[in-house]
């Protein structure tokens, strides 16, 4: 038999969590933003201004010949304007230096430099930006932020030409990018996110697209171990140790036998009617999240009014709770879409929103009712479970599961835990309502309370 969950453990769970939150979150840096080719433009012109030397890129190209070893030999070329390009054609020290201080962005080691024309002309190589996998294929993770070290904004050059290794062709590509066998060339960057990967394949491969994925895979896989642990783990562990202690809370106080079940599903039908007043307090409270608060309390209603008649709770089970709890989600939804949709002002959802994404955070509320169902009558860990869920849900559609955040990366991690801790204390209505609803029994036999039958007076079930 699985022991009852008991205070004292919920409170050791919780210190663990806030020691692991509070030794992560020094160690988070600030990043320094970078463009992907430093020595282009902006990064040499900074480089030539320390050295007191003004200077306008009016054109740069780069070409990144990635080799197989995962190094990678850079050729940069800035078109200047003529004073700048005479003082650079007259002083080699002067021109070294500032290309070593361009370079050195990226632990660029300068191999050479030159003048011709216009046009300066700078060699370097860099280690480290590729990965050999498995299948004989070269993973290019230069383009990723570097979380703590850097972060790139854009692409830095008018445009970038990556080279695989002589046998080796572009597999997966950036994004907008032309491929041409060895060849890829982009003209922009997107900075949005941390950057995606460039995988390098041996040419005529017959499975070098599936090699190519596994390649993306094993990039991620730790990141997303990490964000699935930190993102999503210790939030649920948070929020199912909070509905824990509530069940422990409602054994030890006897509240099932408080108020009957028809009470408490209008105390939730009152919540709901008290959040559609929302808009009046708005501005001062919560402002700018109306909308999907008015679509949450149609749901809050939904829930209420089917659990507080008698024709339904007499005939509930686990699976038709869930059934019901689904359908005030799903009437949350169409009352979301119904504020997108009419013009109702501030009220109104934006056209381009995504209305279940905007919605989702009130079904882990909604499955708190489930909670305290199987607290009363079955089994605990069975509401848990479906809780968790949901919240696992709502956090990877609100936080990027494969990305390598940042400096506000544990900022997150804090968010998602506070987020876990509310829905908690939101949820207290929704569990004491599905605490108090009469158990399953035989059909036609009338139930009165939690864990008890008409006449029976047993006492809950255990919860565990």
């Amino acid at each position: 038999m699985v022991p009852r969950p008991s205070l004292p453990r919920i409170l050791v769970a919780a210190l663990l969590v806030g020691t692991l939150v509070g030794v992560a979150l020094p160690a988070t840096a600030s990043p320094r933003p970078v463009p992907v080719c430093s020595p282009c433009e902006r990064g040499f012109t900074s480089a030539a201004h320390a050295h007191d030397v003004d200077v306008e890129v009016e054109h740069s190209t780069a070409t990144m010949r990635v080799h197989r070893n995962g190094s990678a030999t850079w050729t940069v070329e800035n078109r200047l304007d003529d004073s700048a390009a005479a003082t650079f054609a007259r002083d080699d020290s002067l021109r070294r230096s500032v290309a070593e201080e361009a370079v050195a962005v990226h632990d660029g080691r300068l191999q050479s430099t030159s003048v011709s024309g216009d046009r300066v002309r700078i060699r370097y190589r860099t280690p480290d930006v590729a990965t050999e996998v498995p299948g004989g294929v070269l993973r290019v993770d230069y383009f990723r932020d570097d979380p703590g070290a850097l972060v790139y904004t854009d692409l830095g050059a008018d445009r970038l030409t990556l080279v695989a290794p002589e046998g080796m062709r572009v597999g997966h590509a950036l994004p907008g990018a032309d491929v041409s066998e060895r060849r890829m060339t982009v003209t922009s960057f997107d900075s949005r996110g941390d950057g995606p990967f460039v995988t390098l394949v041996p040419e005529g491969a017959l499975l070098a697209p599936l090699w190519s994925l596994v390649a993306l895979v094993l990039g991620v896989g730790p990141v997303l171990g990490r964000n699935v642990l930190l993102l999503l783990g210790v939030p649920g562990a948070v929020f199912a140790g909070g509905l824990a202690a509530l069940a422990w809370g409602a054994r030890r106080l006897g509240v099932g036998a408080t108020t009957t079940p028809d009470r408490r599903a209008l105390a939730v039908v009152a919540l709901g009617v008290l959040t559609l007043a929302h808009p009046l307090y708005a501005a001062f409270v919560v402002a700018g999240s109306t909308p999907p608060l008015l679509a949450g309390a149609v749901g809050t209603i939904a829930l209420g009014g089917l659990l507080a008649l008698p024709a339904v709770r007499d005939r509930l089970t686990p699976l038709r709770l869930a059934g019901v709890v689904a359908l005030a989600f799903a009437a949350a939804v169409v009352a979301g879409v119904l504020l997108r949709a009419l013009p109702l002002g501030d009220l109104a959802i934006r056209d381009d929103a995504n209305v279940v994404k905007l919605v989702l955070p009130m079904l882990p509320v909604y499955t708190v009712t489930f909670v305290g169902y199987t607290a009363a009558h079955t089994r605990l860990r069975r509401g848990l479970a479906a809780a968790v869920a949901t919240l696992a849900l709502v956090l990877a559609t609100t936080f990027s599961i494969t990305s390598q955040g940042g400096t506000l990366y544990f900022l997150g991690v804090v968010l998602a835990v506070l987020g876990g801790l509310v829905a908690v204390v939101v949820g207290i209505p929704f569990f004491l309502l599905g605490y108090g609803l009469p158990g399953p029994a035989a059909d036609g036999e009338r139930r009165d309370g939690p864990g008890t039958t008409a006449g029976g007076g047993g006492a809950p079930a255990d919860p565990d």
